[in-house]
């Protein structure tokens, strides 16, 4: 099974913001192109990390204060890392980014 779209198309849908997440599981289990499962993992792993920071940030009032801040500050960084995407730019995250990459090698060895 292969999606019809572009490849460029299809990296930039894995950082969308709020609904990335699925697009990125999604080409994680279809696509064959390196680049869109490197920004599919990518994308995961980012957005994953996002929920537990905030969910963590929720936990203390004193945090819960700056979870606005840092919610809009991952859309931004979403937003910009799929327009990268689209214009055919790897972007490799700190920290992420080789997780991810280490996510695709324990995914391929499968």
């Amino acid at each position: 099974m292969k999606s019809n779209l572009d490849p460029k198309v299809e990296s930039a849908l894995c950082y969308v913001p709020f609904i990335g997440w699925i697009a990125a599981i999604i080409f994680l289990i279809i696509e064959k192109n390196a680049d869109v499962r490197f920004n599919a993992a990518q994308g995961l792993v980012l957005m994953v990390g996002i929920w537990i920071v905030m969910f963590l940030m929720g936990v203390t009032i004193i945090l819960a204060i700056l979870t606005p801040v840092i919610w809009l500050a991952s859309i931004i960084l979403e937003i910009v890392l799929a327009v990268k995407a689209y214009q055919g730019q790897k972007v490799l995250l700190p920290v992420i980014g080789p997780w991810a990459q280490k996510l695709l090698g324990k995914v391929a060895a499968k």
